[in-house]
């Protein structure tokens, strides 16, 4: 199974390169460990065979014949192989001045240098490690070499460094591999607050700006970086603040001078006149209420646990509006569930929601249609008109705020200010869920806005 690795995420570079670093160490470790016990081993070995050296550097004599002879009780346990020890004696020529073995020459190749070397040989009787140590003999440079059969049983060092290498292995894996765990837990936890701060960065929206990123246990490499974060969360909240109030402040002094035009409007001999300017004036009291409704909407706090019924809001907004599509000649009917349809929301927000849906659908359906609206079980409510419908290329972009397309297209998506969609996008999206537009079999449009639906666990009594 293939597993996608983020090397862009700090985790995954910090826990990959401690991967790497425990491969190359697991490697290298044990072979210096090695080098070094071999270098310790060939000094102790050194060390020991020139004890032996000295011993029999000091109990030589001369001979008449111009070698070397040395005392019975010493090189009979040599000429024995105890402990598998042999030794010999030469002139810097390689002439043979005295060995434990007499049917033999020189232990080993003499060093060029005159200087202590050690040596290893193989021969049918096993393998041996031996020392070359120059000395001076009544005024005679002469070499004496001490060795020792590695396959005797005394002998120990081989074989310990010989099992060592792979335990060392096995060891430096197993804590290495340990280390490896302990550094991703360490690093997991020191990137913990980082990760809480990118969620709760997350979290911020117009509805939630009052948020900032925790600075409570956060490294002190990154705490510059989250106080600036949080400072210019403070400047767009404080500039987010003023154009809401802005539009708010606008809106409600727009409402008295509308109002007074109204009453003045009413006031027209003219039928036509009054008629095209009371339409006009509604239509800018309508957009003043939806700026209205879209400063409040950036202030909206809702709990998590708070629900509303779907059926209820859909019948109070048919209640409301059937005068308005009587008045204009149309008709407008509820149909679905027959009881409650408990959602995730805010009752008056939903009903918001639909009557801006169900208001688009009774201003772009023709006079005698039937403007439809069903709720479902399954926290969905369908609007559905008779209208023009709304075609492919304006669907994606039919919610956005301030959005009325062209002035051909006008004719296809309304000649509204562009907020009463965008209005109810903006509700779905704060209630956790989406609103789309589909072709209604037959002609019209289908708009349909789907709640997440609430277990009955969680209504309250």
């Amino acid at each position: 199974m293939a597993i996608a690795v983020n090397f862009r995420s700090t985790f995954s570079q910090i826990v990959w390169l401690q991967v790497l670093a425990v491969a190359a160490t697991t490697l290298v470790m044990p072979i210096a460990i090695y080098l070094f016990l071999e270098r310790t081993v060939a000094d102790y070995q050194i060390k020991m065979l020139g004890q032996r050296e000295q011993v029999l550097l000091h109990a030589m004599t001369p001979s008449p014949a111009g070698s070397v002879a040395l005392p019975p009780s010493l090189t009979e346990p040599y000429a024995q192989e105890i402990s598998g020890f042999a030794f010999s004696v030469s002139d810097t020529q390689g002439r043979l001045l005295v060995s434990s073995a007499a049917d033999r020459g020189a232990l080993g190749p003499l060093p060029a240098a005159r200087r202590i070397a050690l040596f290893r040989r193989k021969t049918g009787k096993g393998a041996y490690v031996g020392v070359s140590i120059p000395e001076e003999f009544h005024g005679r440079p002469i070499w004496i070499q001490v060795e020792q059969n590695q396959d005797n049983p005394d002998v120990v060092l081989d074989d310990v460094l010989a099992r060592f290498l792979p335990a060392v292995v096995w060891l430096s894996a197993g804590l290495l591999l340990f280390l490896l765990a302990a550094d991703i837990v360490i690093v997991r936890r020191a990137l913990g607050p980082i990760v809480g701060a990118s969620g709760m960065a997350g979290a911020i929206s117009p509805s939630r700006m009052d948020l900032r990123l925790p600075t409570r246990r956060m490294p002190s490499e990154i705490l510059p970086l989250v106080e600036a974060v949080n400072q210019a969360f403070d400047r767009i909240e404080q500039g987010f603040r003023a154009q809401r109030d802005l539009t708010a402040d606008v809106a409600h002094e727009l409402r008295t001078p509308l109002a007074v035009m109204r009453l003045r409007a009413e006031t027209l001999a003219e039928p036509a006149v009054r008629a095209r300017l009371l339409a006009d004036i509604d239509g800018m009291t309508r957009l003043v209420d939806q700026l209205l409704s879209v400063a409040e909407l950036e202030t909206v706090m809702m709990a998590a646990d708070e629900t509303a019924d779907l059926r209820l809001a859909c019948l109070e907004v048919v209640e409301h509006l059937a005068p308005l599509a009587v008045k204009q000649g149309k008709a407008i009917e509820l149909v679905g569930a027959d009881g409650a349809v408990w959602v995730h929301g805010r009752a008056d927000l939903l009903f918001q929601a639909v009557r801006n849906l169900v208001e688009n659908a009774i201003r772009h359906s023709p006079p005698g249609a039937l403007v439809t609206v069903e709720v479902e079980e399954a926290g969905r409510a369908r609007v559905l008109d008779r209208g023009p419908g709304v075609p492919a290329e304006l669907k994606d972009r039919l919610f956005e705020r301030f959005w009325r397309g062209r002035r051909k297209e006008r004719s296809a998506v309304g000649a509204g200010a562009g907020l009463g969609l965008s209005i109810v996008a903006q509700i779905a999206e704060q209630h956790g869920g989406r609103v789309a537009v589909d072709d209604r079999p037959g002609g019209g449009a289908m708009f349909i806005l789907t709640l997440r639906p609430a277990p009955r666990s969680a209504v309250a009594a």
